[in-house]
C-alpha cells in the first residue's frame, strides 16, 4: 500500500499569510481573466455562427475540441517543468501566451484560424492551476489549505460573471457606437473587437508573478524531483482512490461547461432574449451563487476536517453535486425565464461546491513532487471529458436527434441531469481507499 502523505511538515516556519493570500490573489486575477475570455465567447454563438456558416457542433468544438488539443498535448509536460522549476516563472510565461492567443482570436479571419488561437488560449488555465495548487500547498498547512483553494476556485465564478455581465455590455456597446468605424479596431466585427479588449489585461499580470517569492517545498519527496516512473508508482499506488476521484469530478466538469456553454444560447432561443440580457442575468446567477458555492465547498471541508473526517473534501462534493443535477435538469425546461433561472441558482451554487474539494483532496495525498503533475494530469482528463463531451454533446442532439435549434433546453436538461449520480457513485468508491491514503482506518 503506499504511504500515507503526512499532514505535517517539515520545512520549518510556514510562509507569512500575506505571501500566502497575495499569491491567492494574483491567481485569482489571472483566473478572471481567463475566465472572461471563455465565457464572452459564449455570447457570440449567432455571429461566429454567421460570419464561419457553422452550425451548433462546430461551434462546441471550438470550445471542446480546441482546448481538449493543447491539454493532451501540453498540460502534463508543464506539470513535470512546475514539479522541477520555479512555478512562478512557469506561471508568468504561461499567462503570457494565453493573453497573446485570446488577442488573436480576434485577429482570425477564417473558422481554422480562429480554431487555432482557441488551442492556444488553453496555456492559461492548464498551467496555472496545477502550478498555483502545487504552490498553494506549501503556502498554507493543510488544515487551512480547504478554504484557501476555496478562495481562489471562487475566481472562476466570478471571471464566468464578469464575462457575461460585462461581456454582454462590450458587445452590446461595440454594437451600437461609432468605435469600430475610425481607429485601430475600424473595421472589426464586435466579436472580434472584443477579444482584442479582454485579451490585453493578463499581459499586465505577468511581471507581478515574476515578483512572487517562491517557497520552499514541504513534506514527502520535497526535496529532490521525481522521475516519470516513480510519479507513474505513485499514481499506481493511489488508483483505488485517485482513479474514481478523477472520473466522478469530471462528471462535474461536464456539467459545468455545459452550462457556460449554452445557457445564454437557451435564454436567446427560448425566451428571445439578447445577448445584453443573457449575460446580465445568467452572470448575476454565477456571480452571486457561484462563488458563494466555490467558498463553500472549501469551508465545509475544512471544518469537518476539524472534526476529524479525513475524507471530508469528497463527501462534501458528492452530496452538494447530486442537487446540481436536479435543479440543473429541471432549469432549461421552465416555462419562463424567471423560474428559469430560479431554478439555476441552486443549480449554479451546488455545481461549483465540488471544485475546490477537488484540488484540495489531490494536494493531500500526492507526494509535493508530483502534485503539479497529477494536478495536470487531473485537468487534462476533467478538461477532455468536461468540454470534449458536455458541450459537443448538446450540439449533437441539437443538430441530430432533436433538429432543431430552440430545442437546445431539452438536449441541456438531459446533459446536466445525468452525470450527477455517476459523479456520486463514483466519489462513494473512493471514501476507503482516501481515508487510507490520508492515514486512517
Amino acid at each position: 500500500m503506499a504511504n500515507p502523505v503526512s499532514s505535517s511538515d517539515s520545512g520549518g516556519a510556514w510562509p507569512s499569510p500575506s505571501r500566502a493570500w497575495t499569491l491567492i490573489a494574483l491567481m485569482a486575477l489571472a483566473s478572471v481573466v481567463s475566465q472572461f475570455d471563455r465565457t464572452v465567447i459564449n455570447l457570440t454563438v449567432d455571429p461566429l455562427k454567421q460570419a464561419f456558416s457553422l452550425n451548433d457542433t462546430q461551434f462546441a468544438m471550438l470550445q471542446s475540441v480546441a482546448f481538449g488539443i493543447f491539454y493532451t498535448v501540453a498540460c502534463i509536460p508543464l506539470g513535470w517543468l512546475a514539479d522541477r522549476y520555479q512555478r512562478r516563472v512557469i506561471m508568468a510565461v504561461s499567462l503570457a501566451f494565453f493573453s497573446l492567443f485570446a488577442i488573436g482570436s480576434g485577429l482570425a479571419r477564417s473558422y481554422m484560424q480562429l480554431f487555432l488561437t482557441r488551442v492556444g488560449v488553453g496555456v492559461g488555465e492548464a498551467t496555472v492551476t496545477p502550478a498555483g495548487l502545487s504552490m498553494m500547498s506549501d503556502y498554507f498547512p493543510p488544515e487551512k489549505l480547504g478554504r484557501a483553494v476555496g478562495a481562489f476556485f471562487m475566481s472562476a465564478p466570478v471571471g464566468q460573471a464578469v464575462g457575461l455581465i460585462a461581456g454582454g455590455l462590450l458587445l452590446q456597446w461595440l454594437a451600437t457606437s461609432t468605435v469600430l468605424a475610425t481607429g485601430l479596431l475600424a473595421g472589426f466585427e464586435p466579436w472580434q473587437a472584443a477579444f482584442v479588449i479582454i485579451g490585453a489585461p493578463g499581459l499586465l499580470l505577468v511581471p507581478l508573478f515574476l515578483l512572487l517569492h517562491e517557497p520552499a517545498r514541504r513534506g514527502q519527496s520535497a526535496t529532490a524531483p521525481l522521475s516519470v516512473a516513480e510519479v507513474i508508482a505513485i499514481l499506481r499506488e493511489r488508483a483505488r482512490a485517485l482513479a474514481p476521484m478523477f472520473g466522478g469530478f469530471c462528471m462535474v466538469t461536464l456539467v459545468s461547461y455545459t452550462f457556460f456553454v449554452w445557457t445564454p444560447a437557451m435564454f436567446q432561443r427560448t425566451f428571445d432574449w439578447n445577448p445584453r440580457q443573457a449575460g446580465l442575468s445568467f452572470g448575476l446567477i454565477v456571480l452571486i451563487f457561484g462563488t458563494a458555492g466555490a467558498f463553500f465547498g472549501g469551508w465545509m471541508t475544512d471544518r469537518l476536517a476539524r472534526r476529524g473526517h479525513l475524507d471530508a473534501p469528497l463527501k462534501v462534493a458528492a452530496f452538494g453535486f447530486i442537487g446540481c443535477g436536479v435543479f440543473g435538469g429541471l432549469a432549461p425546461l421552465m416555462p419562463s425565464p424567471g423560474l428559469a433561472l430560479a431554478m439555476l441558482a441552486p443549480a449554479i451554487f451546488l455545481s461549483n461546491t465540488p471544485y475546490a474539494c477537488a484540488g484540495t483532496s489531490i494536494q493531500l495525498i500526492v507526494p509535493n513532487r508530483a502534485r503539479a503533475q497529477v494536478t495536470a494530469l487531473y485537468i487534462t482528463l476533467i478538461t477532455l471529458v468536461g468540454l470534449g463531451v458536455g458541450p459537443t454533446v448538446v450540439g449533437l442532439m441539437t443538430d441530430y436527434v432533436f433538429k432543431n435549434p430552440a430545442d437546445i433546453r431539452y438536449s441541456l436538461a438531459i446533459v446536466v441531469a445525468v452525470p450527477a449520480p455517476i459523479m456520486f457513485t463514483l466519489l462513494a468508491f473512493a471514501w476507503r481507499p482516501y481515508r487510507r491514503l490520508r492515514g486512517g482506518a
